[in-house]
């Protein structure tokens, strides 16, 4: 069999582009609102996210995965009468369970916002209306996605966060007037709104492709579909509600185990909203590249397993795009990070500053080890593993739970619980997925080529830390050619590797 990585790369690019254009007005919104809100009032909005984040995933954390992976099996056999059924399926089960979860959230946000020292729920009530509409557009772009699609999804992403941002910070600055917790919620009432325009455009987009399609779907295998659906759907969904469910917890235990450390109220918040509000949403910028990598190489792999072939290409040269381009970008970013956050965060002082780079150190080899275990559960996810994904998951989050529970109240560790946890749960998921796709499916990366990314990963960092940190010019223009010089470095260092992925010769055959 022929195989090709147009497809893939061609739906890679265009997730890589949105998200880039995701992340940077995702950190220009958490600009404004972290020095309109404060570090204390970031961290507010971040215990509340992390439960809006739990319970997203709850609701629709596997249909994306799902659809997208059994429409890929579908096309791949010819049973495109399948797809309707599957996709009235993940409406209903995403959508009723969102409904079921913002009612809860309606019943008990205000116990949850006491437990937790805000002084209002009102964020809270909106998840009744946030969750089904997530559900919708988990759904849709799943739909698109099984086809191989991108654009429908980048441009959603896109219309959400330029919504998220207009809006969001707009209601924030209104609200606000009226207390910390207000401003808050005005944030969160700009994610209600962008996520219900983002949701109207791929309706339409749907619709208008339905009616060029017109697929006809039979009855007869309504129920063995449903059934595939949810063999899919529930472990993924599982699986993808075990990283959530952590940070969660840890939202609610973080300030009471930080203040057994002996830390303030005030300042064991302000310490959590400066790790996740701050520089977890700034190491979530190289995490684009894994999940647009994993998310155009999901469909493609599918639909050539269920054809008889391993696609040993497309996992090879997906993983050395991957390490290529993630190791650069994610220690480059700490390597500028001091003076990045320094230059643009006023409410930092230097004391939260040395803080916060020692943050972002720690946390540049959690995004490492993330990235490679989404690509990882991705191919597990490909080959039908979805209960053992289930299984290493659970292993991974109980041990960062664990971790995290028991080290943040150590006061010589504190915050930096959650980056180790985080760190231990990343590699052991790695390490058992490892171990399970040496069973089942057939690729290498040569350690030579290991050593050349880290050796050229390791000098570019030292290259650019060294040069932004010196006092030849100002600090904005120490950045900028900082970055220049690291990209020259990381690539003369890297260039025989390059070669090998941009490569153009074809395997005619996948073993």
């Amino acid at each position: 069999m022929k195989i090709s990585f147009k497809n893939v790369g061609g739906g890679a690019f265009v997730l890589l582009i949105s998200g880039l254009i995701c992340k940077c007005l995702g950190a220009f919104f958490r600009l404004p609102l972290t020095n309109m809100l404060g570090i204390e009032g970031i961290g507010v909005f971040q215990l509340v996210m992390s439960l809006y984040s739990f319970a997203l995933v709850v609701t629709a954390g596997g249909v994306t995965a799902s659809l997208s992976k059994l429409i890929g099996s579908a096309r791949a056999n010819g049973r495109m009468e399948k797809v309707g059924l599957y996709l009235k399926q993940a409406l209903l089960v995403s959508v009723s369970i969102g409904l079921a979860l913002g009612v809860l959230f309606l019943i008990f946000g205000r116990y949850i916002a006491i437990f937790q020292n805000i002084s209002s729920s009102a964020s809270y009530y909106l998840f009744a209306l946030m969750l089904p509409l997530g559900a919708g557009l988990a759904t849709l772009r799943g739909y698109f996605q099984g086809y191989e699609n991108m654009l429908p999804t980048a441009i959603s992403q896109v219309i959400e966060q330029v919504i998220r941002f207009s809006f969001g910070l707009l209601f924030a600055y209104y609200f606000s007037k009226f207390g910390l917790a207000q401003g808050v919620f005005g944030a969160f009432l700009g994610v209600l709104t962008s996520e219900a325009i983002s949701l109207f455009f791929l309706i339409i987009f749907f619709t208008v492709k339905r009616r060029s399609k017109k697929e006809v779907y039979s009855r007869d295998f309504s129920r063995i579909v449903r059934k595939e659906f949810n063999n899919a759907n529930f472990p993924l969904t599982f699986s993808a509600s075990i990283l959530p469910l952590v940070t969660a917890f840890e939202s609610l235990i973080i300030i009471p185990r930080l203040m057994a450390s002996g830390l303030t109220s005030s300042f064991a918040t302000s310490l959590y909203g400066l790790q996740a509000g701050v520089v977890g949403a700034i190491l979530h910028f190289p995490l684009i590249i894994s999940m647009s990598i994993t998310t155009a190489i999901l469909p493609n792999l599918s639909y050539h397993i269920s054809r008889g072939s391993g696609g040993r290409v497309i996992i090879e040269k997906g993983l050395k795009t991957l390490l290529y381009l993630i190791l650069p970008t994610t220690f480059g970013m700490v390597a500028i990070s001091k003076e990045v956050l320094d230059l643009f965060y006023t409410e930092i002082t230097p004391f939260l500053l040395m803080i916060a780079f020692n943050l972002m150190l720690y946390g540049g080899f959690a995004t490492i080890f993330t990235a490679l275990m989404q690509y990882i559960i991705m191919i597990l996810q490909a080959n039908g593993q979805f209960n053992y994904i289930l299984l290493i998951t659970i292993i991974g989050g109980a041990l960062r739970a664990v971790l995290s529970f028991t080290l943040s109240a150590v006061s010589s560790i504190n915050i930096y619980a959650v980056l180790l946890g985080n760190i231990a749960m990343t590699a052991i998921t790695c390490l058992l997925g490892l171990f399970r796709l040496k069973q089942i499916s057939a690729f290498s990366l040569p350690v030579k080529d290991v050593v050349i990314l880290l050796l050229g990963t390791f000098l570019m960092f030292i290259t650019v830390y060294t040069f932004v940190n010196s006092s030849y010019f100002s600090p904005m223009v120490n950045i900028i050619l900082g970055i220049l010089l690291g990209v020259l470095v990381y690539g003369v260092l890297t260039i025989s590797f390059l070669i090998k992925i941009v490569n153009r010769k074809k395997v005619k055959n996948v073993v």
